[in-house]
């Protein structure tokens, strides 16, 4: 029978089961394919393909050449088999599993080629494989790339030439070795003869710069042996770390890099026995290497040589605090006494070094506690320790501090009956007391109150009550107690948190309060507010505070903020007519503007509240040692400001730069030219501030008017007032070993405002903007020497620039550089922080500001930073918009916590872990991650009662273990053990 199709005639399916051998396709039988359009060449007999390493082309010959190359023949090692008829069936409903496991037999052998020496290496960089045609520029489409996951702006960008191959050229090695070109894919990476000298060349050089650098400590060392910072140095240095890296584990090795530095520090303090640095280089080599039992068995012992070393106890102190099997309330306490029992051994030939050693202690074991929970006993001690060294009268230090206990209870009951959850029942009552108590009750209603904690004696606490030596440290006192009532230091700078030791107590931070000056920095308030505002979101109502707290709503929040202001009162007048009682009270006043800011973020906002702050600012006002103090003046305007009146903040000011008549040199006091010259510091910062720069430019005749009323003459001009400025500014470059560097924290610096006030009046005057730079550079250039100074022309310099930046005069990358410089001196300048997350947190990438400062990872300000910018990041526009660019970002922060916490000086602080509780409770991570942390948290602070009631809201299953273990280790539980009972059933 003839086919149907031609075509289908060569091959007879019936003929055979076989594969026929290759025949020769007739032109005849082809003929229908013929196609006027196109006329293919036919060739007969069998096409071969020729492949060939030595060419990139591949070549389609009729006959074989008598060369011998690997061939693949293309009717080849292709094994098929008939697909065998299969009879008709009827439709069934159901295949059997029978015929499932037989349909794959029958299926054709898949291709299997035999190719060798097919793909090559090209070390020679050919051409051919090189470059893949394209289009050219001209007829190349433009591409608008956005990649909304990851929070990039969107671009415009040309297509360039992409580089599809390596630009290594290798062939000069393979020239230099004569060698054949390897023509097979390695598996394996194997290096060449050179790569392998040169690395041995390298490790020699290395081997060799550290021997002349270890000769050269050697040399230096046995010529001055009692140079403390080259031996220092020495310690640090890395010199045969990386020997061991290979052969050992990271284990091993810090084990033995740590041996090998603990053996020169033990060398270095045989030449200088009293050094403190030594010292504390020792203990913690001591504790890298040696378990906790056998490290505190060793302080110990160097105790007992040596009882009147503050270092060793600070040691023992924290090790025994940190201890997770060690700690326990009593414990601790006791070691703080005994330490307090060895003040008589204390040097006293240098009262400076003694109550700064007196002062960092006794603030340490207030702040341990609170941690705690101790409350009562906290105030009692600050109670007596301000009557003796600030002579505050004892009778107006026993002022009421807490609510009335029957509304307490009945509040309880309200809770009680409310029928939530027996863990939930526990929490709420535990948090509604700890609120609420914080000083000692009466020996009379101790019946009432039923928890025998509540009651305090002054001989409770006579261990932690001493006398200063020198009176100048009062003021550091009295810092130091408005701390530990959980008062920020506004504005916070680098080197006053060195001065208080604050640098190296990472552990005494575990509350909101501490973040309050990032984001709410005093400082540089011109820019930024959109950015700080972001930082805030979910922090202000998530309970991060412990104990009693004046910044959301509460039965008990408005009695704590009277104690409050009534504790700035007794102290700031303990100073009398001092700048130090001025100090004080500027503090006092940015506390109560600080406290408006937050409370726009407050769910319950009371007008009573404003009210009841008007009339304390008028009646503070009025007082005759008050009303001629500008710096209230300057305050009371900024308030002014907070609560939206501007106009009237700008008549404030105005009006108190009229009463000294206009002209700062007219002032004989220093301190009242300073203070009127942050008057129009203050004034031109209100009105350049970014929020009023539209009204600004259709009125900056006022700013004009403002400057040219600096001379205090009637026909002033903008001409004299610059030449009186540049005079002032040339005064602190040329005479600045004459301006008063006695840091006044809280008070502004005459010299600091002038220069800022010249660069305002430069910038509106449209000077160039690098002379504008090129002042502040030489400011920060002569004030080297003068860290505190310094540290405020960073602060002048960034508002400054970020000014500029955000009404887009200037670029980013000069605030970034600028940034950067600020940061290397002053890492825990809070004002800076507060920019650096502000940038961060609307930035793709993290870390970008800080990635070339040097130990920025290592220090905790800087991390806790970060953790707001990511944060900020979650509650930004592209993540609340795209779930896949917030699922990224929660993920980077996650990781970001996890990288933190190998950091030991930031693990230990409460406040962190805080924050990533936070975290897993927002986003839904307490059941998968919310026992892990649990037990690093506590593992890591085990003395923060605060940790352990976060812990019970991301852990609630643990509830018992967790109030088990409070108890156990002596934490307050407000909650009586009879009503423990009672809630667990």
């Amino acid at each position: 029978t003839m086919s149907l199709f031609p075509a289908y005639g060569i091959y007879n399916p019936s003929s055979s089961l076989e594969f026929p051998e290759a025949k020769t396709i007739n032109e005849s039988s082809a003929s229908w394919l013929t196609n006027s359009s196109f006329q293919p060449e036919i060739v007969s007999g069998p096409r071969i393909v020729i492949l060939s390493s030595d060419s990139s082309d591949c070549e389609v010959i009729d006959q074989l050449p008598e060369k011998n190359h690997e061939t693949i023949s293309l009717d080849s090692d292709v094994e098929e088999v008939d697909s065998p008829k299969h009879k008709s069936h009827h439709k069934k409903h159901k295949k059997s599993k029978k015929h499932k496991k037989d349909k794959y037999k029958d299926r054709p052998a898949k291709y299997k080629s035999v190719v060798e020496n097919l793909y090559y290496e090209d070390r020679g960089k050919s051409k051919c494989i090189y470059k893949v045609d394209t289009l050219c520029s001209r007829a190349r489409p433009r591409y608008h790339r956005y990649d909304k996951a990851l929070g990039f702006v969107l671009m415009k960008k040309e297509k360039t030439t992409s580089t599809r191959y390596f630009a290594k050229n290798l062939a000069k090695k393979e020239a230099k070795s004569k060698t054949k070109s390897d023509t097979v894919i390695q598996r394996h990476k194997i290096a060449t003869e050179e790569e392998s000298e040169e690395m041995k060349e390298k490790i020699l050089k290395l081997e060799e710069e550290k021997k002349s650098k270890i000769k050269y400590f050697n040399q230096q060392l046995m010529e001055d042996p009692h140079n403390i910072d080259l031996w220092l140095e020495y310690i640090n240095f890395d010199d045969r770390d990386n020997e061991f890296g290979s052969t050992y584990g990271q284990k091993e090795t810090n084990s033995l890099k740590y041996s090998r530095k603990l053996a020169i520090v033990e060398k270095a303090l045989e030449k200088n026995t009293g050094c403190s640095k030594l010292l504390k280089a020792k203990l913690f080599f001591l504790d890298e290497l040696l378990p906790t039992d056998e490290y505190i068995d060793r302080v110990e012992q160097m105790i007992s040589k040596d009882s009147g070393n503050i270092v060793l106890w600070q040691a023992l102190i924290t090790a025994t605090r940190s201890s997770v099997s060690l700690c326990n309330v009593s414990r601790v306490l006791k070691l703080y006494s005994k330490c307090f029992e060895s003040l008589h051994l204390w040097p006293r030939s240098n009262p400076k070094v003694y109550d700064e050693r007196l002062l960092k202690m006794t603030y340490q074991s207030l702040i341990f506690l609170r941690h705690g929970g101790l409350w009562e006993q906290m105030w009692e001690a600050l109670r007596l320790n301000m009557n003796l060294n600030l002579n505050v009268d004892k009778q107006h230090a026993y002022f009421k501090g807490s609510i009335d206990e029957k509304k307490l209870i009945e509040m309880e009951e309200v809770i009680l009956t409310s029928q939530l959850p027996l863990n939930q029942l526990w929490l709420r009552v535990e948090l509604l007391r700890e609120n609420c108590h914080w000083t000692s009750v009466s020996r009379e209603q101790l019946e009432l109150v039923g928890d025998s904690n509540r009651f305090i004696t002054p001989e409770d606490v006579t261990e932690f009550v001493h006398p200063l030596l020198s009176k100048n440290y009062n003021f550091k006192m009295g810092v130091y107690i408005f701390l530990a009532l959980k008062v920020p230091l506004l504005p916070t700078r680098h080197n006053f948190m060195q001065e208080l030791g604050l640098d190296e107590s990472n552990w005494t931070f575990e509350s909101y309060e501490s973040l309050i000056p990032i984001l709410y920095p005093c400082s540089g308030e011109m820019a930024g507010h959109q950015q700080r505002e972001l930082l805030t979101k979910g922090l202000f109502n998530a309970g991060l505070t412990s104990g009693p707290q004046y910044l959301r709503y509460h039965p008990a929040r408005d009695a704590y903020l009277d104690f409050v202001r009534d504790v700035f009162r007794m102290i700031a007048e303990s100073f009398g007519s001092d700048h130090q009682r001025t100090s004080f009270y500027v503090w006092w006043l940015r506390f109560e503007r600080m406290l408006l800011w937050m409370q726009k973020n407050d769910a319950v906002k009371s007008d009573k509240s404003v009210k009841k702050l008007k009339g304390i600012l008028k009646d503070f006002l009025k007082q005759d040692e008050n009303r001629n103090n500008l710096h209230f003046y300057r305050e009371y305007a900024l308030i002014e400001r907070e609560m939206g009146r501007v106009s009237n903040s700008v008549n404030i000011l105005e009006t108190a730069i009229q009463t000294k008549g206009n002209n700062p040199e007219s002032c004989t006091n220093q301190y009242e030219r300073a203070a009127l010259m942050s008057l129009y510091r203050t004034l031109l910062e209100v009105l350049l501030d970014v929020r009023m720069w539209d009204e600004l430019k259709s009125n900056i005749s006022q700013v004009i008017r403002v400057l040219c009323a600096m001379t205090g003459k009637t026909e002033g001009s903008l001409e004299l007032t610059e030449q009186y400025l540049h005079n002032c500014y040339q005064d602190f470059v040329d005479n600045f070993e004459s301006v008063d560097q006695v840091d006044q924290e809280f008070l502004p610096v005459f010299h600091c405002d002038a220069i800022v006030c010249y660069i305002y009046l430069l910038f509106i005057t449209e000077h160039g903007h690098q002379e504008i730079l090129n002042i502040f550079d030489n400011c920060l250039e002569i004030s080297k020497n003068c860290p505190w100074i310094q540290e405020r022309f960073y602060e002048d310099k960034i508002s400054f620039l970020q000014l500029m930046v955000e009404l887009k005069i200037d670029k980013f990358s000069v605030l970034k550089e600028s940034l950067k410089q600020a940061f290397e001196d002053n890492p825990d300048n809070f004002y800076l922080l507060s920019v650096y997350a502000g940038i961060e947190s609307e930035l793709p990438h993290w870390s970008i500001c800080l990635r070339s400062v040097s130990n920025h990872e290592q220090r905790l300000w800087p991390t806790i930073a970060g953790c707001l910018a990511g944060r900020a990041r979650l509650y930004s526009t592209i993540c609340l918009n795209d779930s896949t660019a917030r699922t990224a970002a929660l993920n980077r922060l996650v990781h970001f916590h996890n990288n933190i916490f190998r950091v030991p000086d930031i693990r230990c602080c409460p406040l962190v872990w805080r924050l990533y509780m936070l975290l897993l409770r927002e986003e839904g991570l307490c059941e998968k991650k919310g026992e892990t942390v649990y037990h690093e948290s506590i593992s890591s602070c085990p003395w923060a009662r605060s940790v352990y009631i976060d812990a019970a809201g991301i852990a609630p299953q643990l509830l018992t273990q967790i109030q088990d273990i409070i108890r156990e280790k002596d934490l307050r539980m407000h909650v009586t053990p009879e009503e423990l009972n009672i809630l667990r059933g």
